[in-house]
């Protein structure tokens, strides 16, 4: 592991939980030399320290040279991964597949065929109990090795049922692989391109998709196919913005999963995004009754599997049912009642410190300050929002990003920050000409700031309502739309014009 590599190392020992930590020390403990070696010494280095310093570590063992210090830090690594897989392997079924697959290897390689066979057949055993296709081609393909160089005296009709086994597995592995294709190239041109966002590329999508799609029958798919294929309408349709048919296939998704028990223990993650995306489309369609059912569902069922769940999950469950509770807050504009739970959601994050991306620490940040402003609490808005703003070279999230800056300009206004306005205003048009996908909606909301902090507050009214109706206009476009899904500010201006709260306008205008 190279010395670039020391920040995953720190923070692969940051994740191990305290018995993680006692099986590793009683593992190397059972060399006569552990207490001398360096790799143990680094370990305990790296277990103490808040952050790597390499310079430091080197000192403290022993002035190392970079080769010898990587040579050190890539030993400690396989020794780590070698206890977590030996503590993993009662838990993970899947570990125990490939052992046998192993096995079987070292098995047929010493001539004993007959042996290697029957191993494979644990492991074939262990493969269809928890549908996992690609380690049982595998062991089928292996099996058709062993019977096709030796005689091996089994009976005709078992090398009839391998032969079909194999065509069956081909096939469904084949529907498999298609649809991961497909839903990664969807995935692909969301990041590249973000939501379509002219008819030409609709047309282009659409076209792509469905001659895709066309390769794919849906009759023969079964057990974690079905999700791929509902799932590869959500994203499809997610990046035209049909949030209406979104919120269909994702409810099929969920539901696939409720359908079976298996499949939840096989994916955990995949259902619980699955509801998110339910979560996301009604929340955008605006769809309060669906939006509360399948909330509830999901807080129930994190409440009741969340000692079950690995570390991974327990952080995947925690942004969904966070942002799931802010965004509910949101749609019934209860900004005030919002403020009550944030001091959960925050200290999560500072718990999961090292385990989350910029990325997600945005998304939550981004809708904490919302709340704030929401509840009529500017001033604490702009802590959160400047954290995003100045993870400028950290994200990709560029429409994150330009939306902090448009609600820092609307907490500015609220907290009567007028030449801070003008000041910072100057800055966002410099970011605004430099995004990949600029709308209308950002120009129009910048345009209404800079106006009010010109305009003494006797004559704002008709300026607000000016732009209220031209927003209005906006919000019918369809390729203009999405911006009120990140930032709706039309409540915003409402709260202005009729002297309301926020969250009175929001439920005004439902």
């Amino acid at each position: 592991m190279p010395i670039a590599k020391s920040e995953s190392l720190f923070l692969l020992i940051q994740s191990l939980s305290k018995s993680e930590k006692r099986s590793f020390k009683l593992y190397v403990g059972r060399n006569q030399d552990a207490k001398d070696s360096l790799y143990i010494k680094l370990f305990h280095l790296l277990d103490k320290a808040d952050q790597v310093d390499d310079l430091l570590f080197k000192n403290k063992l022993g002035d190392l040279s970079n080769a010898a210090y990587s040579n050190i830090k890539k030993h400690l690594f396989e020794q780590l991964m070698i206890v977590l897989r030996q503590l993993s392997k009662e838990k993970k079924q899947n570990f125990k597949i490939r052992e046998y697959i192993d096995f079987s290897y070292i098995l047929y390689g010493k001539g004993l065929h007959w042996q290697a066979l029957e191993v494979l057949e644990k492991a074939k055993k262990l493969s269809k109990k928890y549908y996992n296709d690609f380690s049982l081609l595998t062991i089928i393909e292996l099996e058709k090795l062993i019977q096709s160089r030796h005689i091996t005296r089994t009976k005709g009709d078992s090398i009839d049922e391998l032969i079909e086994q194999s065509e069956y597995l081909s096939d469904r592995v084949s529907d498999r692989i298609k649809l991961s294709n497909i839903r990664l190239k969807l995935h692909k041109q969301y990041v590249e391109q973000g939501h379509i966002a002219s008819r030409q590329k609709e047309l282009e999508l659409m076209d792509t998709f469905t001659e895709s799609m066309k390769k794919i029958d849906e009759s023969n798919l079964k057990g974690i196919e079905v999700i791929y294929y509902y799932q590869s309408y959500v994203w499809f349709y997610y990046i035209l913005d049909q949030f209406d048919e979104c919120l269909k296939w994702s409810i099929k998704w969920v539901n696939a999963f409720k359908s079976s028990e298996e499949l939840q223990r096989r994916d955990v993650d995949l259902y619980m995004r699955g509801y998110h995306y339910v979560l996301t489309s009604a929340f955008n369609v605006k769809n309060v009754t669906t939006y509360e059912q399948y909330l509830i569902e999901l807080e129930g069922y994190r409440h009741s599997n969340y000692s079950k769940l690995n570390l991974n999950s327990q952080i995947v469950s925690f942004q969904y049912v966070h942002n799931g509770r802010m965004n509910l807050h949101f749609l019934n504009g209860t900004f005030q009642e919002g403020l009550k739970g944030l001091s959960r959601t925050l200290n999560r994050i500072k718990r999961y410190a090292t385990k989350l991306d910029y990325h997600k620490v945005m998304v939550i940040y981004f809708k904490v300050a919302w709340m704030y402003i929401g509840a009529g609490s500017p001033e604490k808005a702009l802590t959160y929002l400047d954290y995003i703003i100045d993870l400028t070279d950290k994200s990709l999230r560029e429409d994150i990003q330009t939306y902090a800056r448009i609600m820092k300009l609307m907490a500015l206004y609220d907290l009567q920050e007028y030449n801070e306005i003008l000041k910072y205003s100057q800055d966002f048009q410099k970011f605004y000409g430099k995004l990949k996908h600029p709308n209308r909606v950002q120009l129009t909301i910048l345009q209404l700031i800079e106006k009010l902090a010109r305009t003494p507050l006797f004559s704002q009214k008709e300026i607000l309502k000016e732009h209220f109706q031209k927003l209005k206009l906006l919000k019918e476009n369809n390729f203009e739309k999405r911006a009120f899904i990140y930032l709706d500010i039309l409540p915003w201006i409402s709260s202005k014009l009729n002297r309301k709260t926020i969250g009175a306008s929001v439920r005004d205008m439902k």
